[in-house]
């Protein structure tokens, strides 16, 4: 009898998919083999394998999340110095450097599967056969030769089907990537902001969200404190011109649109899987236009990049080109950045080691003493209604809600199983009723297919986000206009969460926590080992979470968080003209 291991890949086209999934299918269905079979295979929209019975995709690793997190960037740039030349590029742009967020992403779902593979073949000394197609091989393969592992006991088994299945589905989604550049626009805004003050002043880049845009000014860029001339580039509309900014219209180019497939990395290689996550993405648009706003913004002399996140292609193309132009980058950290010279950090506790990889090998790392984002998610709080669930959902106002946060994490089998035991769980106990929220980039797919399977029990509610109103999955969603995410846990009795950042807005509104880690991930583990949250592991943690009373989190505990906002002390201007000094002066001195 074999089993099934998935991993996260590359979209596959639906009449593709049914045939690839038509034939793991029929893989699964030999009752009889020889040796102990694997059937590896790739994640498919659906994910219909998810409550398999044997489905391998929830054993543990062997390592917790920050520690793949950084192994992910490692791998990433080990594929960097193979041939780097060879992966695809938009007018001379190479995507590689573009899109570290995404090929990071998935190479970590690649590294997660091998180590559960080496897991399983390290613990076992039979023979393991693994079935799955000629580009999976190749680059599991290369993810061993990474990790360092040479197993002696596996057998990799092609198969030709499946192959076939994968290599026409690169080169149609290649096609249709390619066609789409040239059909779909981007919908970012056209003009940038620029405050000019005086010729002799450093001139500071900074991008604002594409959500409440002016929220963030108000609360980032006026406290910018310093002689500054600003550029302003909004990843979302800002209602009027900022006071004593003027806007800039971007001008745009049209040019032939140099992405050449390249022939050499189509079909099977470890090269080829790179390619496909590159070139089969549905953000194009936005780095096609990002290379006229790059263009555009530097053709103006810039002496620095304040740079939040590099997880889109504005703000990575930004940084990429800043680097490539010899700019001082300052990433004050609010998710993830991959290029920068100095790092400001939110609090000690967001110094991880997969941070420090982004850092140039001068570079240092500065505690701004508060978390930025956190600040901006807790604006126009108002006052606090302790009910507020109770009355959108219309539940008893003495029943005690426990507010479960939801994240689109890719290991679902793992995320599954997780709200399955939840489930199951709430369903028994009438005192409490679980409340879940999905992310704003989840149709409710995993979080369905648990509660299905739990029987749907009716102290359960779930809540979809209204960016996918039209799009859930089910009718059993409620999807709430002008949801209040605060006020929901206000409500709440506790928090639960897998790995959602909303345990920190819980901690600041003074709502006890708990992180459900059934597979060891250790997310939030600095949380739990200051004692501010609690972690869940089984049935008997969680009876005790509900048990017990919120804790009582100490000024110093809340400050290592950067929770306090204590940053008053904390001048990014300062921190600024510091540190571009020492990097204009160390680059003079060849440094």
């Amino acid at each position: 009898m074999r089993n099934i291991l998935t991993f996260d890949s590359t979209y596959i086209l639906n009449p593709i998919r049914k045939i690839y999934i038509f034939l793991v299918e029929k893989l699964l269905e030999v009752e009889k083999v020889e040796n102990k079979s694997l059937v590896l295979t790739r994640l498919d929209k659906n994910n219909i394998f998810m409550n398999h019975r044997r489905n391998f995709s929830s054993f543990n690793i062997g390592i917790d999340y920050d520690q793949v997190d950084s192994l992910s960037v490692e791998f990433y740039r080990y594929f960097k110095n193979l041939e780097f030349s060879e992966f695809p590029s938009i007018n001379n742009v190479p995507l590689y450097q573009l899109y570290p967020r995404q090929v990071k992403l998935k190479l970590a779902s690649v590294l997660r599967c091998a180590l559960r593979l080496r897991n399983l073949l390290s613990t076992n000394k039979e023979d393991l056969e693994i079935i799955t197609d000629k580009q999976t091989i190749l680059i599991m393969k290369e993810a061993f030769l990474f990790l360092d592992f040479t197993p002696t006991n596996v057998k990799w088994k092609e198969n030709y089907l499946l192959t076939i299945c994968i290599t026409l589905n690169s080169f149609i989604m290649r096609a249709l990537a390619y066609i789409k550049m040239y059909v779909v626009r981007s919908n970012l805004p056209k003009e940038y902001f620029y405050k000019h003050l005086d010729n002799n002043a450093p001139t500071v880049l900074i991008t604002l969200p594409k959500n409440r845009p002016e929220d963030f000014f108000t609360i980032y860029v006026k406290n910018l404190k310093g002689h500054f001339n600003v550029i302003l580039y909004s990843l979302g509309s800002m209602p009027s011109t900022p006071r004593n900014y003027k806007k800039v219209k971007i001008k745009s180019s049209i040019s032939f649109i140099k992405a050449l497939v390249n022939l050499k990395n189509l079909f099977s290689s470890s090269k080829s899987y790179i390619s496909d996550i590159l070139l089969i993405f549905n953000k194009h648009a936005d780095l096609i236009f990002s290379i006229d706003l790059v263009k555009s913004i530097y053709s103006n002399k810039i002496n620095a990049h304040i740079s939040r996140l590099q997880t889109n292609a504005v703000d990575t193309h930004l940084a990429v080109e800043a680097r490539r132009k010899g700019i001082f980058i300052l990433a004050d950290v609010e998710e993830e950045v991959f290029y920068c010279d100095h790092l400001i950090c939110p609090s000690e506790s967001e110094d991880t080691e997969s941070m420090r990889l982004s850092l140039s090998s001068e570079g240092q790392i500065s505690y701004r003493g508060g978390n930025s984002m956190m600040e901006y998610r807790m604006m126009n709080l108002g006052n606090k209604n302790s009910h507020y669930l109770h009355q959108i959902l219309g539940i008893n106002s003495f029943q005690k809600i426990i507010f479960y946060v939801s994240d689109p994490s890719k290991e679902e089998r793992q995320r599954y199983l997780t709200e399955k035991f939840l489930f199951d769980f709430f369903k028994h106990d009438k005192k409490f009723t679980l409340v879940v929220k999905t992310h704003p980039q989840d149709r409710g797919r995993v979080t369905n297919c648990a509660f299905k399977d739990s029987g749907k029990a009716k102290n359960i509610f779930l809540i979809g986000d209204i960016s996918q109103k039209n799009k859930m999955i089910s009718n059993d969603f409620y999807v709430i206009e002008n949801f209040n995410f605060n006020s929901a846990i206000s409500s709440s009795e506790g928090l639960l969460t897998q790995s959602s950042s909303s345990i920190l807005q819980a901690l600041i509104l003074g709502v006890k926590t708990g992180v459900v880690d059934k597979f060891e991930n250790g997310f939030h583990k600095f949380i739990i080992n200051k004692g501010a949250s609690t972690r869940i592991t089984d049935e008997t943690s969680l009876k005790i979470f509900l048990k017990n009373k919120k804790f009582d989190l100490t000024d110093d505990i809340l400050n290592h968080f950067g929770l306090k906002n204590n940053y008053k002390d904390f001048d990014l201007g300062a921190c600024l003209l510091e540190r571009m000094e020492d990097f204009y002066e160390n680059n003079e001195q060849g440094i």
